[in-house]
């Protein structure tokens, strides 16, 4: 609808009103006045041009003093978006045949398979029945006066629902839901493109947009883009903000089971879809019983270990529904050359089991371990499985490989600290107890009162006079050197200029963990800043209130990010999920530095002020454990100094892990196979079916001086060919922020073992071949490990949302929710005249035409 209105802003004050016409009537009378004085002296049509021009004059200053405007508006209906998202993850492919007789019966009625007008209350009442674990009446009374005619027909229903239960039973969720939005007379995705504008979706651990036509090729193989190992519901409401900006979102519908394993912080997956601002409502798809499942959730092995080390590998099992039975695990090794069996009885010429372990178990879950001896230098593969039990849902989430490293080697640490702080004694009794680290400590200040020789630690660090004419620092003959708080004064300019050559020049690893008295703030070390990966330091210190909690209440915690995450050296449990839950469950800290993470500084760890949006600017800007690598080595930032409070209520658990796993890291690290010129390797020497392998060859300075215009590939090839044919070769190119780091990505690797050459051109490299090993091995999700419908994480969903939960029976109710989904928009468009050019070139030409007419007549 277009409207048209003209108001004066000035004429709605009476005062006002009245005092303008007074000052125009003046002004009027004033020209008169000017007119009978002119008109002796100018010819009668002049004086009255003149008197027309000033009155002219006088009344445009009056319209302006009234600020008149014009207004326009226009009322705009607007269709609004709705959002249909469908859940393709792996749990989705699940058929439920273990759901119960009243879900069947339900959805069969939904489906269309069974059910009309005449029979709905009889199948009312059957469902009734079944939910109170009731045979159903199958013939009332008055169907069927004869006996032997009501058995005849009790006998058909039965046999007939009994053959609908067999087809319900075959089919998959997904097809489930396509059935419930394409199926019909009048699907139910056609109901809701007539009312509103409909996109729709599908997702797990990524979404897509997709057309209706394209929705069951989609359903039926989901591309790997989507990331069917996982489920994540904000996905969909992530994707609704990128939609049509010019039609506002009505609603997101989710036609999922529930199972989310991309958010475990639950308030926090609320959070997210609570701030698309529109209502969710899910359709619960999937039984709520549990299945009859058994299931390998996880492994929890390391990736390297020492020889002659014995591990202990932790299998965790799902085992809803074998409650009580006797299940069996076995633990095989697989060759080198040898292909993962699809399943326990495809093993072939599998060696025997090297252990089995029978379990019991007390509940829907139990935990199998095996110890294995590391004898054996090298890549070790194993499969764990178990056998396929009858009337299993699924038979593909039976078994599970993983791999380590078993290395020749031990882990050199030297820790210097000022004075012996509660950071520095619980680091040494987890290194000191661990029998493949060898540590060595300096603390420079300590109590001695003369009974002993000498103090119980060393208090000096021996140094060489200068570093120009020292071949090698005195820290060369360790993998990883840990500075905590000390003087400027105990460890000098000297000491951290030995540091950075160990660094830069001999690969070894640097961890600084600072202390509120000295180290970094107290210092002016141009070195040491340039070993730093973090800027600008500010405090972390929370007093007062805060520091009266519980201490698992107290202080602030870390947050991981990804790139902390994909580290193994922060894993304190294989499965992803259980991860974070584990970090965001570890006590706070009462100090901290945080800092701004320099470019080409990997940020793994944040502590992020309340309010700040967790993205990669915050991460950044608010760096706690940060990692750079400098010249042959790399530096490692802890920007805490207590992960002894990690301790509380679990002892060595997660203290010990940690520092045990960096000195291993480290190791390992230094160990990367090269030469005096360049080390090279993987990032990880294993990854995940699906997941990039990046190469790295970290090159030194002189050398890149010596030959500018080298080129380096990394050429890729199984192990297992005889050949040795290359499946991939990888160009190595140089990071933008560091120039010595030539970096490359493996994309698309299938499973298996592999050996990594370093080639390279245009530059003297000796001759020597360098080469490293890379698994690929299965990707590890909990996707299959719960195949039960969330129906509770979905209600709360919808409770936070204004949204409602709908099960597939009740889907034809979903139109009714968007009848109104038309929102009418006011455009509104002002002209103001009165500061309008127009009226003051109007003005301007009015006086002006007044002025040059009484000049060419004579006049003053």
């Amino acid at each position: 609808m277009f409207q048209r209105d003209f108001v004066l802003h000035g004429a709605q004050g009476t005062g006002w009103f009245l005092f303008l016409l007074l000052v125009v009537a003046l002004g009027v009378l004033c020209v008169a006045l000017l007119y009978r004085y002119e008109r002796r002296l100018v010819p009668r049509p002049l004086g009255y041009l003149l008197l027309t021009l000033r009155v002219l004059a006088v009344l445009i200053v009056f319209a302006a003093l009234l600020e008149p405007v014009f207004i326009w508006s226009v009322d705009r209906e607007k269709t609004g978006r709705v959002v249909v998202a469908v859940d393709v993850s792996q749990s989705m492919e699940t058929a439920d045949r273990h759901a119960s007789s009243a879900e069947k019966l339900r959805l069969a009625r939904a489906l269309g398979m069974i059910g009309s007008e005449e029979t709905s209350e009889r199948l009312d009442r059957w469902v009734e029945a079944f939910e109170n674990g009731e045979e159903p009446e199958w013939v009332s009374p008055a169907e069927a006066q004869d006996p032997q005619r009501a058995r005849q027909l009790a006998a058909a229903r039965r046999e007939n629902l009994e053959g609908v239960f067999r087809e319900v039973e075959q089919l998959p969720r997904t097809q489930v839901v396509e059935r419930l939005l394409t199926g019909g007379e009048s699907p139910l995705i056609e109901q809701i493109d007539d009312l509103a504008l409909l996109e729709l979706s599908v997702f797990a651990g990524e979404t897509a947009r997709t057309e209706p036509a394209a929705l069951p090729d989609l359903i039926s193989a989901p591309p790997e883009s989507l990331r069917a190992d996982s489920s994540d519901l904000t996905q969909p409401a992530n994707a609704s903000l990128t939609g049509n900006a010019d039609a506002p979102l009505a609603g997101i519908v989710l036609f999922t089971d529930g199972r989310d394993n991309a958010n475990p912080q639950q308030q926090q997956l609320l959070s997210r879809l609570r701030g698309s601002g529109v209502p969710v409502h899910t359709v619960l798809i999937g039984s709520e019983e549990k299945p009859k499942d058994l299931a390998i959730a996880g492994i929890d092995a390391p990736t390297t270990v020492y020889q002659d080390d014995q591990i202990v590998v932790k299998v965790s099992l799902r085992t809803a529904g074998f409650e009580g039975e006797p299940l069996t695990v076995s633990l095989r090794e697989l060759e080198a050359d040898q292909a993962e069996p699809a399943n326990q009885t495809e093993q072939g010429d599998a060696p025997e089991a090297v252990l089995t372990e029978t379990v019991t178990p007390g509940g829907p879950t139990a935990t199998v371990e095996f110890p294995i001896e590391a004898d054996e230098l090298g890549r070790r593969r194993y499969v764990v499985d178990t056998d396929v039990q009858e009337d299993e849902t699924r038979d593909d989430n039976n078994r599970r490989t993983f791999s380590f490293h078993v290395v020749d080697d031990e882990s050199d640490v030297l820790l210097i600290e000022g004075e012996g702080r509660w950071e520095f004694r619980y680091i040494d009794a987890a290194l000191r107890r661990d029998e493949h680290v060898n540590l060595d400590k300096v603390v420079f200040r300590q109590p001695y009162m003369g009974v002993l020789p000498d103090t119980f630690f060393p208090r000096t660090l021996e140094l060489p006079a200068d570093v120009v004419t020292t071949a090698e620092t005195p820290f060369g003959e360790f993998d990883a050197v840990i500075v905590g708080d000390v003087a400027s004064h105990q460890l000098t300019e000297l000491g951290w200029e030995l540091l950075d050559r160990f660094v830069r020049e001999e690969g070894g690893t640097l961890v600084l963990i600072p202390g509120r008295r000295h180290m970094p703030l107290a210092y002016r070390s141009p070195v040491l800043d340039g070993l730093l990966p973090v800027q600008d330091l500010n405090a972390i210190e929370l007093t007062g209130e805060d520091q009266k909690r519980p201490p698992t209440e107290r202080g602030f915690r870390l947050q991981i990010t990804p790139d902390g995450e994909a580290e193994t050296m922060l894993q304190f449990d294989p499965d992803e999920i259980e991860n974070r839950r584990i970090w965001s469950s570890l006590p706070g800290h009462a100090w901290g530095l945080r800092g701004i993470a320099k470019p080409g500084c990997t940020v793994w760890a944040t502590a992020l002020r309340p309010g700040d949006a967790p993205d990669l600017q915050g991460e950044r800007e608010n760096a706690v454990i940060v990692q750079q690598y400098l010249g042959a080595g790399q530096v490692l930032w802890m920007g805490i100094d207590s992960t002894w409070r990690w301790r509380h209520r679990v002892g060595d658990e997660y203290h010990h892990r940690f520092w045990g796993q960096l000195a291993r890291w480290a190791a390992e690290f230094k160990a990367t196979v090269g030469n005096d010129f360049v080390r090279f390797g993987p990032e990880r020497p294993t990854v995940e079916d699906g997941e990039d392998a990046l190469f790295r060859a970290r090159w030194t300075e002189q050398f890149l001086r010596r030959f500018p215009d080298l080129t380096a590939r990394a050429e890729v090839t199984r192990i297992d060919d005889p050949d040795q044919i290359p499946v991939m070769a990888v160009d190595l190119t140089p990071v933008e922020t560091r120039p010595l780091v030539h970096e490359g990505r493996a994309s698309g690797l299938p499973g298996g073992e592999y050996r990594v050459r370093l080639i390279v051109e245009n530059a003297d490299f000796g001759g020597q071949e360098i080469s490293t090993e890379l698994t690929v091995t299965e990707r590890v999700t909990s996707e299959l490990s719960e195949l039960s419908a969330n129906r509770n994480l979905l209600q709360q969903i919808s409770d936070a949302t204004g949204g409602r939960l709908f099960f597939p029976h009740q889907v034809y109710e979903l139109p009714h929710l968007f009848h109104d989904v038309t929102e009418t928009e006011s455009l509104r468009e002002e002209v103001s005249l009165w500061d309008h050019w127009l009226t003051l070139l109007l003005f301007c030409g009015v006086l002006g035409t007044e002025w040059v007419l009484r000049k060419l007549n004579g006049l003053p």
